[in-house]
């Protein structure tokens, strides 16, 4: 990222959250720098060479979905050259376009290849309705959601069909990504992201680039025109909501959990374009893009039958689902919820273990919710279906020791019980605490998720 944007990335900061958080945020980026080194390594010729003649993938065949609108001559050139330099070749490409002028079908004109669709509109009904007229026409098992002006990597679709070959027929398959300049050469800023992680997803749509959706899916829920500016993260979240509620009802009989059934590649595949008018580039280019986030995700907790509201985090483009009451007795789905356990203003225990309090994290994930794999006893609470669990691995009566959101700043925080405190005195007794958390982790987790909540914070 330049230094331009940048400093304006610390401005739009400043004026949202003040100049004490902005001075953090631009401490953390200078000091950390993020992946500052990455460099884009396209395979080679050797290795789509290779690609293009593994006979051991099935045939899986994707639709290749763009709504265009005016696309300038170079961004849909390189749309479509990146398309005919895949090395998988069982692919359509289907360009639904909305635009007035003729500039996307002169371009199109130029190729002469069967596999390329295109769809002249009689109007321009914006993303959502100009990607549900492709979808009419996509014969694919699955379809690829690809903006007008982005780049797919040459191995993009080969990467997919390996994992949906591997998974055995996903739902929905997604990858890393980064971005590029507007020339489309420079790449940085790359997201590598997690797994599927429910609840780092509902605070914001990390999964986003490279999409692809089982075309039956797609095909019955559509896109919604309602959620233009987070049509995809809408379409995921109906996605995961409908698989929640078919393993909650227990309609899934047998068959696999539905974390299994949303396949993460890590791997770079989609190069996400930034120019002047890019949500990439600017995000206050499109605000109505982040109420209609929220929108999608105030659907989502509706379907789930969750008394919650949702709240815009500090970071733009994110979010906070605030519960009514205790959060767990809206999600039958969590085993426990936790938060962060700090020291001289350090975490002391969990993935994020050592890091300053004030920092953000890769991708602000150190600011969200997020399903994780380990809890701290000393501030935690437990699913009362659970206690037996908590007591018989502690040998002590179950009391919750969660620290309530913001409850620090005002001299609330509930007292940790005499046992927690023996052991905190000594270095013995700390390194059975630690064991104790192991344990407990591992035993509540097969039983549902661990949930983080980073505003619930207990200073030591």
């Amino acid at each position: 990222m330049s230094i331009v944007q940048n400093v304006k990335k610390t401005i739009n900061y400043s004026k949202k959250n003040g100049c004490r958080e902005a001075a953090f945020a631009a401490f953390e980026r200078v000091t950390q720098k993020y992946h500052a080194d990455y460099a884009y390594a396209p395979p080679t010729a050797e290795t789509l060479l290779a690609q293009k003649n593994d006979s051991t993938l099935p045939d899986i065949t994707f639709s290749i979905l763009v709504p265009a609108y005016e696309t300038q001559r170079e961004y849909m050139e390189a749309l479509i050259e990146c398309c005919l330099s895949q090395s998988y070749e069982k692919w359509e490409l289907i360009i639904a376009d909305g635009s007035a002028s003729d500039i996307v079908s002169k371009t199109l004109a130029e190729y002469d290849d069967s596999r390329i669709k295109y769809i002249h509109l009689d109007n321009n009904g914006g993303i959502a309705d100009n990607t549900n007229r492709a979808i009419e026409y996509a014969s694919g098992d699955y379809c690829g959601l690809l903006d007008h002006d982005d780049m797919l990597t040459p191995d993009a679709l080969y990467e997919m069909a390996r994992a949906i070959k591997k998974s055995g027929s996903p739902i929905l398959v997604y990858s890393d990504e980064d971005k590029c300049d507007s020339s489309g050469r420079s790449f940085y800023d790359p997201h590598f992201k997690l797994d599927f992680n429910l609840d780092l997803l509902l605070t914001n749509n990390y999964i986003c680039h490279f999409l692809a959706v089982d075309t039956h899916t797609l095909k019955k829920l559509q896109i919604r025109k309602e959620y233009d500016g987070s049509q995809d993260f809408d379409l995921i979240l109906r996605i995961v909501s409908t698989l929640m509620l078919r393993e909650r009802e227990g309609q899934l009989g047998d068959e696999k959990p539905m974390e299994e059934r949303i396949v993460h590649v890590p791997k770079v595949l989609y190069h996400w374009r930034c120019h002047q008018n890019s949500t990439a580039d600017n995000p206050q280019s499109k605000m109505y893009a982040y109420e209609a986030g929220k929108k999608a995700i105030i659907d989502f907790a509706s379907r789930m039958g969750w008394k919650a509201e949702v709240r815009h985090n500090k970071h733009l483009g994110f979010y906070r689902i605030v519960y009514r009451n205790d959060i767990l007795t809206h999600r039958p789905d969590l085993a426990a919820v936790c938060g962060y356990v700090a020291h001289h203003g350090k975490i002391t225990s969990g993935i994020y273990k050592g890091q300053p309090l004030f920092y953000a994290g890769y991708m602000n994930r150190m600011d969200l919710y997020q399903d994780i794999i380990t809890v701290d006893i000393r501030n935690l609470a437990v699913n009362k279906n659970l206690y037996e669990i908590y007591e018989s691995v502690t040998g002590h009566k179950y009391e919750s020791t969660l620290t309530e959101a913001g409850a620090e700043s005002h001299n609330t925080a509930q007292e940790l019980p005499q046992w927690i405190r023996e052991l905190e005195r000594t270095a013995d007794g700390r390194k059975k605490l630690e064991q104790l958390n192991s344990e407990l982790s591992s035993r509540l987790i097969s039983h549902g998720r661990l949930l983080l909540d980073p505003e619930c914070v207990r200073r030591m």
